[in-house]
């Protein structure tokens, strides 16, 4: 009976094992902290770029425009803590005011890195 359970138990953490390798995530080759300064990208895929008006607090910030950016087009971006991707090049200058965010998630499939 002790040798059944063990065995179980080893299946058990294998499988588990097993599982939690499978499922992991790809992510840029670089750490967060990376991103944490703004770095130059080129846009890949259409994107839009939203420009939000900041309140305090947060949540009552709302969006007041939303600009499209094309392939080719270059950007200086980085994460934050409430934005996946800010942008910080040309007109879209985040400060007090305005913040202008990327409205395509954490991935980075949308661009390439460095200026191409």
């Amino acid at each position: 009976m002790k040798l059944k359970n063990i065995v179980t138990l080893g299946v058990t953490a294998l499988s588990l094992g097993a599982g939690l390798a499978a499922t992991t995530e790809t992510a840029s080759a670089h750490s967060f902290f990376y991103w944490e300064r703004p770095h130059w990208v080129t846009v890949r895929k259409t994107t839009y770029i939203a420009k939000i008006y900041n309140a305090y607090p947060r949540y009552k910030s709302y969006m007041v425009k939303k600009y499209k950016v094309y392939p080719g087009h270059h950007l200086k971006v980085h994460h934050a803590a409430s934005y996946d991707w800010m942008v910080e090049s040309g007109v879209f200058n985040s400060n007090s005011y305005y913040t202008y965010a990327v409205e395509r998630g954490s991935g980075t499939s949308w661009f390439r890195e460095g200026i191409h």
